[in-house]
């Protein structure tokens, strides 16, 4: 014997085989880029103080940071703690006593960036503008039980995940029909978002925000339709397409670790697109900050969902077209 029956040679080999290669290939690149190095851009930090106190706060974060930290005047105190409580600052540098500065921090939207200021702003800085270091105070810090701050970002990725395992599990299920898999995906779904939130909310590593759970199901659904048609559509196809969207573009885009701001600039852009890092965005703001700022991931988590069912359908039609010829012969 030659070999085994069906060995792969040649052309085959490369054909079966380049999908391995290239998520080795891309999972270092995304991740390492994402994740090794957090860099600012467009980090917006509030500073409160006469003009040519904030100038040279300006003039010290520049040196530590470069261009990424883009600063903000801000009339006083109040104000500073309001925008850093809403999310809509990274932080705030507080001196109306020059001589004692603060650091506003909300380290429920990013321990990465919170410890970054804390460094930059609240050490190097106020030591060059104030020669003392600033008092850290953190308005909004994560759950009791999310020590790493990542919590958030791990009581997601099931949520993730499970569409993507029931689309896979469900190509053993040639013969049921787009209402039965769409059935699978929403018991499946449904428990991932109840079972994922009673476990995070017990163990403190989420605040207890029932409409979180709301916002895992929508997650969960619009990543279950979206692989279950690309499996109908994309046939041999399947695996690298869903992989490559779900955990090769989602996660190092996500926001969950490292904050978008900090992300290279691709991958910032990605985040404000891809759904998972507007599930983020959107359990996040829910579950700390009041649901400011929610409109604009939860829309566009919407338009996903929309996307994702649009196609669902279309691939059922096209998949029970294609299967009737064969049962008519």
């Amino acid at each position: 014997m030659s070999g085994f029956p069906g060995r792969p040679k040649g052309k085959s080999f490369a054909a079966v085989l380049w999908f391995p290669f290239f998520f080795a290939a891309a999972f270092a690149v995304m991740f390492l880029g994402a994740f090794a190095s957090p860099t600012p851009h467009d980090m917006s930090l509030g500073v409160t103080g006469t003009n040519a106190h904030v100038s040279a706060v300006d003039k010290a974060v520049r040196q530590a940071a470069g261009n990424g930290v883009e600063i903000r005047q801000l009339p006083d105190r109040q104000e500073a703690e309001r925008l850093v409580r809403q999310g809509e600052l990274a932080g705030a540098y507080v001196a109306e006593d020059p001589q004692n500065p603060e650091l506003l921090v909300a380290s429920a939207s990013s321990a990465v960036r919170a410890d970054y200021l804390k460094e930059v702003a609240g050490r190097e800085t106020a030591q060059q503008v104030s020669g003392t270091p600033a008092t850290t105070v953190d308005l909004v810090p994560a759950a009791r039980g999310d020590v790493s701050g990542v919590g958030l970002f791990f009581y997601a990725m099931p949520l993730l995940l499970v569409g993507m395992i029931t689309s896979i599990v469900l190509l053993q299920a040639v013969t049921w029909t787009a209402r039965k898999k769409a059935a699978a995906i929403a018991a499946t779904g449904a428990f991932a978002s109840v079972f994922v939130y009673t476990v995070a909310v017990s163990m403190d590593v989420v605040p207890a925000k029932p409409v979180l759970i709301v916002h895992a199901f929508l997650l969960t659904q619009a990543i279950g339709w979206l692989t279950t048609a690309v499996a109908l559509l994309a046939k041999h196809h399947f695996m690298p397409v869903a992989m490559t969207f779900v955990l090769i573009l989602g996660i190092p885009t996500a926001g969950g670790s490292v904050p978008p701001d900090m992300l290279p600039a691709a991958l910032g852009a990605l985040h404000q697109m891809l759904p998972f890092g507007q599930f983020i965005d959107l359990a996040r703001s829910s579950a700390y900050f009041g649901g400011h700022d929610t409109v604009r991931p939860f829309l566009t988590l919407l338009g996903w969902l929309a996307a994702a069912a649009t196609l669902f359908a279309f691939a059922a039609r096209r998949a029970n077209r294609s299967a009737q010829p064969s049962r008519a012969a």
